[in-house]
C-alpha cells in the first residue's frame, strides 16, 4: 500500500548507525563496523552487529537481522508499515498511500477501521446526541472546554444495551468483529448466544498506539456515587496490550525524545490537563501497574523519568515499584510528591501549571523519595526501624544493572543514613544473589532457540559475491551451476544475485522469507576474512568453485555407484572420467578450468 519509491526515499534518508544507536547508546564503533550487547536475547559478548556500508544488522548469536525498517519492527514490535510510518516521521516524509489506507487488508486492518468508526460514533453521541447533554455538563465540570474535547475525540457511550452494536452491524460489521475488538460482550440467554455493548453510560477517553491509531478505550463514570468500576477498559485483543500502552503515548513522543524525559501520571484527565498546561511529555499509566515493557517502551525516547502519583500510602508504593523497574531498566528516576488530596488535574487548575513544573524540576531522585518516605513511616532511631530502611534501599539499589551508577547511590544512601559506603556495599552483594535465586521463569530470559546453520562454504561464496560483486560474478555465473549448492535458501540468493547486483537482496528484504532474511543480513554484515594480500576475492572465489565441484562430482560418484540401469562398462567408463576430472580439481585453477569448460559445454549441448 506504500509506493516503493517513497520507502526508498525513507530508507535513503535514514543511516542505520544513528537510527539504531539511538535505541542501544552502548553502540561502538569495533573496526569496520558497530558493536554492542544483542538487544533481542541476553548475552555478555557483543555479538550484536551494524555494517555502516551495507546499512545491515545482524547478530550472531540470536540470527535476528535485516535493514533500518526490519530493526525497527523487531525492537518497536511492530509490524512493517508501522516501522515504515515511525521512519517517515522521524524523516520528515509524508507517506501517499495507494489507494488509499487500508481498510480490510486483514485483521489487524478491520479491528483498526472498526475502533476509528467506534470513536467516531461515541464522540457523535457526546457532542450532538440529547443523551450526550450528561456527558458535556461533567466534562464542562471539570474544565474540559470542547476544543480540548475534540483534539481528544473525547466521546460518550450511550446507556443503551446494542447502541454501537446496532450501528457497528449497520455499516458490515460481524459480530465476532466486534467481540475480538473488546467492544461487545458475548451473551447466553435462553439458550442462545447474542451480543451486548461493553461501555454504557460513559465518558469515552479513545486509547492510541504511537501512530496515533485508536486501538481501545477506558470509559469512565460520570457519579461517583453509582456502585460499579470507575473506570471499565478495553480487555486484551490483538491491538489492545495494557501492558504495552500508555495514554497519549502518541502525542508526547516527539517531546519527550526533544527533552529525552518522560513524565509519567496516572489518570486520563491528569494527562490532558497537563498536554493543555503546555506539559506535552506526560503520559499517563491509566491506573495500571507499570511494568517492564512500559519501561522499555520509554527507554527508547528518554533518558530520565519523572513519577507524578498521588500522594496516598497506594502512590507511594506504586512510586516505589515503578521505579525499581525503570531503575533496572537504566533509567534515571525521579518522584514528585503532590500536595495532599491534590492530583495533577487539581492542582494545574487550583494553582497553576507552574507549580506542577516547579515540582518536577525539584522532584528528588528515587533513592532520596524512598528515604524520605521511610522516614515518615518509620523510627530510625530504633535498630528495627533502621534496617528497615536500609533493606528498602538496598533493595531499590540492586535493581541498578550498571554498578557506574550504583557506585553514586551507594555513596548517598550512606550519607543519608549514616552507615559507611562499605557496610552498604557489602549487604548489597549478599542481597543481589538472593534476589536472583529469587526470581521466577518468567523473569528469566528466555534462552536463545537454536539457530539453523547452513553451510559455511556457501555463505562464504554469498559474501563474496555481496562484498566483491564485480571481481566474483563473472567467475560465478561461468563456471558454477547454482544446482552444485546444496542448501536450498543458499542456492536461492545464488540464483538472484547471478541476474541482479546486491543491492536488491536489501531493496527488497521485506518480502524475502524469514530464512533468506536472517542469510541476506548476516553475509552482508560480514566479510570474509581470508582475504589478504596474498589471497584476493577472485582466488578465494575460484577455491570456493572448485570446493563445490568436488562434492557435485563426488555425489555424482555415488549415486552411479547404485545405479543398476547401466551395463559395468558404461559404469567403468563414467567412474573413470570422475575421477580423471575429480583429479584436475586437485590440480587448481589452472588445471581445472578446461575440465570445467568441458563439463559446461557439454551439459548445454544436451
Amino acid at each position: 500500500m506504500i509506493p516503493k519509491e517513497q520507502i526508498e526515499e525513507i530508507r535513503a534518508r535514514c543511516n542505520i548507525v544513528e537510527v539504531v544507536g539511538a535505541y542501544l547508546p552502548e553502540l561502538r564503533r569495533r573496526g569496520s563496523t558497530y558493536k554492542c550487547n544483542c538487544p533481542f536475547h541476553k548475552e555478555k559478548t557483543p555479538s550484536f552487529t551494524v555494517n555502516d556500508a551495507r546499512q545491515i544488522f545482524h547478530c550472531f548469536g540470536c540470527g535476528a537481522g535485516g535493514d533500518v525498517f526490519k530493526f525497527v519492527m523487531d525492537y518497536e514490535k511492530v509490524d512493517f508499515v508501522t516501522a515504515v510510518n515511525i521512519m517517515a516521521e522521524k524523516t520528515g516524509v509524508e507517506i501517499v498511500y495507494e489507494g488509499g489506507r487500508p481498510e480490510n487488508s486483514g485483521n489487524k486492518d478491520v479491528l483498526f477501521k472498526l475502533h476509528t468508526d467506534a470513536a467516531a460514533f461515541y464522540h457523535r453521541m457526546l457532542i450532538d446526541s440529547d443523551e450526550g447533554a450528561e456527558a458535556r455538563r461533567y466534562l464542562e465540570e471539570r474544565d474540559l472546554p470542547m476544543e480540548v474535547i475534540k483534539e481528544w475525540q473525547i466521546g460518550y457511550a450511550p446507556q443503551g444495551w446494542e447502541e454501537l452494536r446496532a450501528r457497528a452491524r449497520k455499516k458490515g460489521y460481524a459480530d465476532e468483529q466486534l467481540e475480538a475488538a473488546g467492544l461487545v460482550v458475548p451473551s447466553d440467554r435462553g439458550g442462545k448466544k447474542s451480543y451486548y455493548d461493553r461501555f454504557r453510560g460513559r465518558v469515552m477517553f479513545p486509547i492510541c498506539d504511537q501512530m496515533g491509531r485508536v486501538i481501545g478505550f477506558s470509559g469512565r463514570i460520570m457519579n461517583k456515587a453509582e456502585k460499579t468500576a470507575k473506570y471499565v477498559n478495553s480487555p486484551e485483543t490483538l491491538l489492545f496490550k495494557k501492558n504495552r500502552v500508555l495514554f497519549a503515548f502518541d502525542k508526547a513522543r516527539k517531546p519527550i525524545v526533544e527533552s529525552r524525559q518522560a513524565v509519567v501520571v496516572e489518570g486520563q484527565i491528569d494527562a490532558i490537563r497537563c498536554h493543555q498546561a503546555g506539559l506535552s511529555n506526560v503520559v499517563a499509566s491509566q491506573g495500571t501497574a507499570l511494568t517492564d515493557n512500559h519501561a522499555k517502551m520509554i527507554k527508547r525516547y528518554a533518558d530520565e523519568v519523572v513519577l507524578v502519583l498521588d500522594a496516598d500510602a497506594a502512590g507511594v508504593k506504586a512510586a516505589l515499584a515503578s521505579s525499581e523497574i525503570f531503575i533496572a531498566n537504566e533509567l534515571s528516576v525521579r518522584v514528585v510528591t503532590l500536595p495532599e488530596k491534590e492530583d495533577p488535574d487539581s492542582l494545574i487548575k487550583n494553582s497553576g501549571k507552574e507549580a506542577l513544573i516547579k515540582l518536577v524540576e525539584e522532584a528528588p531522585g528515587a533513592l532520596d523519595f524512598l528515604i524520605d518516605a521511610f522516614q515518615r513511616s518509620e523510627n530510625i532511631k530504633t535498630e528495627a526501624g533502621r534496617m528497615r530502611v536500609v533493606k528498602a534501599v538496598l533493595n531499590l539499589i540492586s535493581h541498578c544493572p550498571s554498578a557506574a551508577r550504583r557506585d553514586p547511590m551507594i555513596h548517598a544512601a550512606a550519607d543519608r543514613l549514616n552507615i559507611s559506603p562499605l557496610a552498604l556495599s557489602q549487604d548489597l552483594r549478599r542481597t543481589k544473589p538472593q534476589q536472583r535465586a529469587a526470581k521466577t521463569d518468567e523473569e528469566e530470559a528466555a534462552p536463545v532457540a537454536p539457530q539453523k546453520t547452513y553451510p559455511r562454504q556457501e555463505t562464504a561464496l554469498l559474501e563474496l559475491l555481496v562484498h566483491y560483486y564485480r571481481d566474483v560474478h563473472p567467475l560465478v555465473h561461468d563456471f558454477l551451476p547454482p544446482q552444485h549448492l546444496t542448501d536450498p535458501t543458499c542456492r536461492k540468493l545464488v540464483e538472484i544475485l547471478m541476474l541482479d547486483p546486491p543491492e536488491t537482496l536489501t531493496d527488497a528484504f521485506h518480502e524475502f522469507d524469514e530464512a533468506s532474511q536472517k542469510v541476506i543480513s548476516r553475509v552482508q554484515v560480514e566479510e570474509s576474512r581470508k582475504i589478504d594480500e596474498e589471497t584476493s576475492a577472485v582466488d578465494l572465489a575460484q577455491r570456493y568453485i572448485l570446493l563445490f565441484w568436488k562434492r557435485a562430482l563426488e555425489r555424482e560418484q555415488q549415486v552411479l555407484a547404485r545405479r543398476t540401469d547401466i551395463t559395468n562398462e558404461e559404469r567403468f567408463r563414467e567412474t573413470t572420467q570422475i575421477k580423471h576430472d575429480l583429479h584436475a580439481l586437485s590440480k587448481g585453477w589452472n588445471e581445472a578450468k578446461p575440465m570445467l569448460e568441458a563439463r559446461l559445454h557439454k551439459d548445454v549441448e544436451f
